[in-house]
This record gives structure tokens, C-alpha cells and sequence, in this order.
């Protein structure tokens, strides 16, 4: 149960997407009416998705190396839905300056694809050191 650097970056772009969506790039405002447009349940979506990510970067934290590349093969899955949300599974408002589509959208595209990036990179050093794990040379 060692704590490894890729474990509190998993962790810390996680938290950010949780957090950022709820507090910094957050979708439009309600509605005069009250009511939200439909970016605001993408928001919900994105937010859903974001806890799951919290809640596997923890889990990685305090369980063996060998089923840390498991989380990292949901996690990986989890972002990339994730990054479908917006636009793609539910659509955002139609005018373009909207606040969805100048921040919200682009932010968690960034997030989205560190996160990807992240675990597909935790995930080929841990194939590449189960392949060869005397780090490297050919043996005799």
C-alpha cells in the first residue's frame, strides 16, 4: 500500500473537476421562470461523474499496487464518459457565448483528457514494469 505521485494527481484532478463544476466553471443560471436550461443537467451529469473519480482516487490510496491498474481502467472509462457529457450526451444551450460553452465545456474537456492522459500512463508503467520488471536491458 505504497502512495505513489500518480495517486494524488489522479486525486487532485479529480477534485478539481468535482469541485470546479459545482464553483468556478459551473453552467448558465436559472431561468427567469426558475427553471434550468439543459446545460444545467449536464452540470449534474459531470458532477455525478466527478464524485466517482473522488471516490476512485481514494480508494487508490489505500489498496495494493496490483488493483491500482484496475482503478486506473475505470477511471480512465469514467473520464472519457465524462468528457462525452457535455454537448455530446446532453446538449448545451444554443447560443455559443453561453456561459456552458465558453467555460464550462472547455474546462472539463482539459480535465477530462488530463485525467485520460493520467491513467492510460499509470496504466502502460504498470504493464511495461509486470513485462520487464528488472527495468530494463535484455538478460543473458
Amino acid at each position: 500500500m505504497k502512495i505513489k505521485k500518480m495517486d494524488i494527481v489522479l486525486l487532485i484532478l479529480s477534485i478539481v473537476l468535482c469541485a470546479g463544476i459545482k464553483l468556478i466553471f459551473h453552467a448558465c443560471a436559472p431561468k427567469e421562470d426558475g427553471g434550468w436550461m439543459a446545460c444545467h443537467w449536464a452540470e449534474q451529469a459531470i458532477f455525478a461523474n466527478g464524485i466517482i473519480l473522488v471516490l476512485s482516487a481514494i480508494l487508490r490510496l489505500f489498496v495494493k499496487s496490483s488493483y491500482k491498474t484496475g482503478i486506473a481502467m475505470a477511471m480512465t472509462a469514467t473520464a472519457g464518459i465524462t468528457l462525452l457529457i457535455p454537448n455530446v450526451m446532453i446538449k448545451l444551450c444554443m447560443m455559443k457565448e453561453m456561459r456552458c460553452h465558453s467555460v464550462m465545456h472547455p474546462a472539463v474537456m482539459v480535465i477530462c483528457i488530463l485525467l485520460v492522459i493520467a491513467c492510460v500512463a499509470d496504466i502502460w508503467v504498470h504493464f511495461t514494469k509486470e513485462v520487464n520488471p528488472s527495468g530494463g536491458g535484455k538478460t543473458a
